[in-house]
């Protein structure tokens, strides 16, 4: 899939429950049609980070998981705004202060 990217920039390959990142290094998630590792995620994502989750088919998405359940599953407080178009359901997510 990376080679098939139209991004040309630095790409990674990992394991995303164990991100070669260092903690509070990411400013900006974006999980995709992905599983959630809610510790991971939380560990590299800076004090001001945003996750984007993104399920593109919705409830039909495979291993769909409701924006309500991704913010309950993050460790700590968080806020977040969910929408919808099409088929595809989105959150956009931050520690709440």
């Amino acid at each position: 899939m990376l080679r098939l990217a139209a991004f040309r920039g630095p790409q990674i390959q990992s394991d995303a429950s164990a991100l070669p990142f260092r903690a509070r290094s990411v400013t900006v998630i974006a999980l995709i049609n992905m599983f959630l590792f809610p510790t991971e995620v939380s560990r590299v994502l800076a004090d001001d980070g945003i996750v984007l989750w993104v399920s593109t088919n919705g409830e039909q998405t495979p291993i769909y998981l409701p924006p309500a359940d991704v913010l309950h599953a993050l460790p700590g407080t968080w806020d977040g705004i969910t929408s919808e178009a099409g088929w595809g359901t989105w959150l956009t997510a931050r520690r709440a202060p």
